[in-house]
């Protein structure tokens, strides 16, 4: 499963290589994760770039930083989006990726959804749903960050 997860990322990164570039974005993101009736608190950051596909599709990249607020288990990881524009604003996405979490490390296929809506020129603010699949670990984080 990692190494058909691990193929549709890149593939989905070589794809989107040869189209126009959309934006490049910084984000921290907080939230929550949970998994088999506990929860913790999480924090994190994502760097990405999205492409334009052309007409409202866009695909891009991100490498991900994750921990709780005690700033133990650290989770990085790297998610492919590929997704349609609602507008000029906002982008509405599904994600696949990896995860590799340092402390015990394990690592997993994870998968997702989320929204972006850009206010103003340079900012954002994000809405995000993962599911780590061998794990059974969920986490949902919302977002504020810049883009160039």
């Amino acid at each position: 499963m990692r190494l058909v997860t691990f193929a549709a990322a890149a593939s989905l990164a070589a794809i989107a290589t040869s189209a126009q570039a959309d934006e490049t974005r910084v984000e921290v993101r907080t939230g929550i994760v949970w998994c088999c009736g506990v929860s913790d608190e999480t924090i994190g950051l994502a760097v990405g770039h999205d492409f334009d596909l052309g007409g409202d599709l866009f695909a891009g990249v991100e490498a991900v930083a994750d921990t709780n607020f005690d700033f133990v288990d650290p989770t990085i990881g790297v998610n492919a989006r590929l997704g349609t524009k609602l507008g000029e604003q906002t982008k509405v996405f599904g994600l696949v990726g990896y995860a590799y979490e340092t402390d015990f490390d394990i690592d997993d296929a994870v998968v997702g959804a989320g929204v972006q809506h850009n206010v103003g020129e340079k900012a954002l603010l994000s809405l995000q749903y993962q599911r780590y699949l061998d794990l059974d670990i969920n986490r949902v984080a919302v977002g504020v960050g810049l883009r160039f």
